[in-house]
């Protein structure tokens, strides 16, 4: 067989492991949207409106990101290795077992703001999600640049989401455990944002025009910013389950 062909073949079967991939996560998001969806069923039948929001839009946040796994495009670029993909579970499903700690701190008004909070860090991960559509991805990789909506006020709008969401998971479970896990999941989607960067960059030369102008995290509304690049490039990753404070 010829180098080329081997090559060749080397690629297509590559690509069908990642299809596998994508068919597998697809089916792991669908599960976690209905865990989510029989929770928002069971919260509104008790009576608990706000957790039954909750959990109502973390829902269609997750049944959003299982189906753009099977609809995103090819990625041109990606960072190789395992440490990203490490890293990307970490910022994605530390929530989890932060989530199941026991509450310590039970004030009604602390509870209504972290659910509050997260109902409203959910809507804006929804926008996030639509606006991405095909350029969606779990680990960093870049299939085109995306920025406008939420990617024109912030550069990271789905990880700035999760960074709002672990402190508000957080907050009523407050223990030293609470704080490692909490803290463990922030850096490492710090970390996941400034290697998704490093793919965008070195595949997009507008990247660095739209880095300058729109912050990654924290949205400037005192600041005003000349409009950021429309060309083609950025995905944006992760979605972990948003789970209920």
């Amino acid at each position: 067989m010829s180098t080329g062909r081997a090559e060749s073949l080397n690629v297509a079967n590559s690509r069908d492991w990642r299809r596998l991939g994508d068919i597998g996560l697809c089916f792991l998001l669908t599960l976690f949207a209905m865990f989510r969806g029989l929770a928002a069923i069971e919260a509104s039948r008790e009576g608990a409106w706000l957790e039954a929001a909750n959990h109502a839009i973390t829902f269609v946040a997750m049944a959003i990101m299982s189906v753009l796994p099977i609809i995103r495009g090819r990625a041109i670029a990606r960072d190789a290795g395992l440490a990203p993909k490490v890293v990307a579970t970490i910022g994605g499903y530390a929530i989890i077992p932060l989530a199941m700690l026991p509450l310590t701190w039970r004030d009604d008004w602390l509870l209504t703001v972290s659910s509050a909070g997260l109902v409203a860090g959910t809507a804006w991960e929804i926008w996030a999600l639509l606006t991405l559509r095909q350029s969606f991805s779990v680990f960093p990789e870049a299939r085109k640049l995306v920025t406008r909506g939420p990617y024109g006020i912030v550069r990271h709008p789905l990880y700035a989401s999760y960074l709002v969401g672990y402190v508000l998971v957080a907050l009523p479970r407050l223990s030293v455990l609470a704080v490692l896990i909490a803290g463990a999941g922030m850096v490492a989607q710090v970390i996941r944002a400034h290697r998704e960067e490093a793919v965008l960059r070195s595949t997009f030369p507008d990247y660095a025009e739209y880095a300058a102008l729109v912050p990654a995290f924290l949205p400037r509304p005192w600041r005003r910013h000349a409009t950021p690049p429309t060309g083609n490039t950025t995905s944006e990753l992760e979605t972990p389950e948003r789970i209920a404070a």
